[in-house]
């Protein structure tokens, strides 16, 4: 599992702080299929989340990244439904598919069968009626909390990520970032049903205007008018009964799982995110080990309905056997059917008649124009000598070429999570959540294939895989990775919080770090005595230098020759404002970071993935500044100026040798991006 934060981060920068870079284009070269008008099981999500299903059999999925709300008939045909693929907010009172919205991510049915959304970049809930009109319900578009006892539309809500309404007609919100739950009454009145608006866990027993909560995400009311709330970062399920008073019903307050035939209250839960009743019963969407949980609610029992590990081992298994990925939105069809969306395998699954199987999305594309093709989760790329792409897609388990003529093809892993295959052809073999690809100067392929905790190597004679590295001593977290002018290979590992450097016979010793000691102690000492925290990148200059991205501590670290280190970008402060610059136009030195992931080398600059900053950042002639990204989120397009262009999950960097252009991971979007 990736060890970095994957929680979603929306900031505003204000470009004009930045120095003015010469014009370049951001384009697609890989991923950003989408596949509308066509059987859902060959269409792709890119970020699906949010669940629902009407009465006439079709089922609506959010697809936060994709900027779209999908739907799929009762036949299986898949369309969008409402949004555009771009994000922002251009008005109400048109048709849906004409509306742009910002990351949509919960979803319900009113009683006349009106969607309605959690617009949650655009802090907006949204309906779509009957006739495809979509209008704002809640929310004022402005990111705050204000507004009780007054109309809903003229509130202010921070980040809404779930919605349900009860029998009577009232809505109920998860307003995320402001950590309470607002109701909104049939006559558009707005208050604040739960939570204080402090982070924290506290109030059982008592009001649930009183209690704390952390990160509420879904939400579901019951036959006798109990609302339940994931309660995410709290790792419970929260109950609030009809007289307002909250109590815990699932969840004990730490992350993992346990607990199955026991009381649900004593169980790790994981982190929660949706939850649905039907029949008396609570389900909990990611309870636990990618899992959907079940809780009796008579008896307060909890067991596991569906899903083992994380991972994806493929359709056709029994639920108890069947890999799903950090779940989302559930609808419970009986007590032996259900529908889940497996966000991180980007798919729409089907639990029925014993069995698991995908439904909608999963698509991959090979053989055609890799415009053409969907990723789950990219992570790393690579050039060849000859301009030949390489792709690690995290959770779809694989490497992905992309040849010269814009062909992708695997060249690793079947998809399905695993460790097998060594001795045999890479594509037969089984990888598990790898994170990097790297090719050396012979062709010879290496993958950090990081849940095996193992390097492995595809020889480019024969396209056969082998275990190249291995060590007792890998913290788990093995990241991205460098040559040096001799060849020799250099791996970060997050888990380890080192450098490794990895001799030709596969042996490892550390070169910056102190294994498993992460932290911060300063510059001007020796590489191997210095702590780092998560270095997830590794690069060296033209000067034989090592750079690494020192990601927790927000900095990037320089070791010479002589093996001292010292700070070369990031003051170790993380740049958060939304007027802030980051420090660009000054000394890189000066400037604030917001996890850098890794670095790339390319005419006597350095390109850093400035990941929850959402930018690229360049350092040139002492100055750093922003070469792409606008520190917004939301894909706004295709052949946009650099700095026009929104990035959402900008994760590794690498530069052509062929023509010098630098191409980006933006993972959250799926693809693969070339800045000319």
């Amino acid at each position: 599992m990736k060890l970095r934060n994957n929680c979603v981060v929306v900031l505003f920068f204000s470009l004009a702080l930045a120095p003015a870079v010469c014009a370049q284009n951001v384009t697609t070269v890989a991923g950003g299929f989408v596949g509308d008008g066509r059987a859902a099981t060959q269409a792709s999500f890119q970020d699906p989340i949010g669940l629902v299903r009407d009465h006439s059999g079709n089922t609506y999925v959010t697809d936060a990244s994709g900027q779209r709300i999908r739907k799929i008939t009762g036949a299986g045909i898949i369309s969008t439904f409402a949004g555009t693929g771009h994000a922002g907010f251009n008005g109400d009172g048109r048709q849906a598919g004409t509306a742009q919205v910002n990351s949509p991510v919960g979803i319900t049915l009113d009683a006349a069968g009106d969607l309605v959304f959690d617009d949650f970049g655009n802090n907006r809930i949204r309906k779509v009626d009957l006739s495809g009109n979509i209008s704002t319900i809640a929310g004022n578009g402005i990111a705050g909390y204000s507004g009780d006892n007054g109309l809903a539309t003229l509130a202010s809500l921070n980040a809404p990520w779930g919605d349900v309404y009860d029998a009577a007609g009232n809505l109920y919100i998860s307003d995320f970032l402001n950590n309470v739950i607002r109701k909104v009454d049939t006559s558009g009145i707005i208050t604040t049903y739960a939570g204080n608006g402090t982070v924290g866990y506290c109030g059982d027993g008592l009001l649930a205007t009183s209690a704390c909560l952390d990160s509420p995400k879904g939400l579901a009311v019951d036959a006798g008018g109990n609302l339940y709330i994931a309660d995410a970062l709290n790792h419970r399920v929260r109950q609030v009964s009809p007289s307002g008073i909250i109590t815990t019903v699932a969840g004990v307050g730490t992350g993992g799982f346990s607990g199955d035939g026991g009381q649900a209250t004593a169980a790790k839960i994981g982190n929660p995110r949706g939850v649905a009743v039907r029949g008396g019963v609570l389900y909990i969407s990611n309870g636990g080990d990618a899992c959907v949980r079940n809780v009796v609610l008579s008896t307060g029992v909890i067991n596991t309905s569906v899903g083992s590990t994380p991972g994806y081992d493929g359709d056709g298994h029994v639920p108890s056997a069947t890999q799903f990925f950090s779940n989302g939105g559930i609808v419970p069809i009986s007590s032996t059917a259900m529908l889940v969306v497996d966000i991180g395998n980007v798919r729409l699954r089907q639990m029925s008649g014993g069995i698991v199987k995908t439904i909608a999305g999963g698509f991959i594309g090979d053989g055609n124009r890799a415009t053409a093709a969907a990723m789950a989760l990219p992570q790393g790329i690579a050039f060849d000598k000859a301009g030949n792409l390489y792709i690690v897609e995290f959770s779809g388990n694989r490497v992905r070429k992309v040849d010269t003529t814009g062909k992708i093809s695997t060249v690793a892993g079947t998809g399905v999570s695993g460790y097998t295959g060594d001795g045999g052809a890479a594509t037969a073999a089984q990888l598990y959540f790898p994170q990097a690809v790297i090719v050396d100067a012979a062709n010879n392929l290496y993958i950090a294939d990081q849940a095996n905790n193992v390097i492995r190597k595809v020889d480019a004679a024969t396209q056969n895989i082998s275990t190249f590295s291995t060590n007792l001593n890998f913290g788990g977290g093995l990241s991205f990775m460098a040559f040096d002018a001799s060849g020799t290979l250099y791996v970060a590992d997050a888990g380890a919080c080192v450098v490794w450097k990895i001799d030709s016979g596969g042996n490892a010793t550390v070169v910056a770090g102190v294994a498993f000691t992460c932290g911060y102690n300063g510059d001007n000492i020796q590489a191997t005595s210095a702590q780092l925290n998560s270095p997830f990148g590794v690069a060296f200059s033209a000067a034989g230098d090592m750079y690494i991205a020192d990601t927790s501590n927000n900095r990037v670290r320089k070791v010479n020759a002589g093996g001292t280190i010292t700070t070369f970008a990031g003051d170790g402060t993380v740049c958060l404002s939304s007027t802030s610059a980051c420090g660009d136009g000054g000394s890189p030195t000066a400037a604030q970071f917001n996890n850098p992931l890794n670095l790339a080398f390319s005419g006597g600059a350095v390109y850093i993935t400035d990941e929850s900053d959402l930018r690229i950042r360049k350092v040139s002639a002492g100055i750093i500044s922003t070469y792409a990204g606008t520190g917004i989120a939301g894909y706004n397009g295709n052949g946009l100026s650099a700095l026009s262009t929104n990035l959402d999950d900008p994760v590794d960097v690498a530069v052509n040798p062929v023509n010098k252009a630098l191409y980006l991971v933006d993972d959250s979007q799926a693809r693969v991006r070339r800045v000319h």
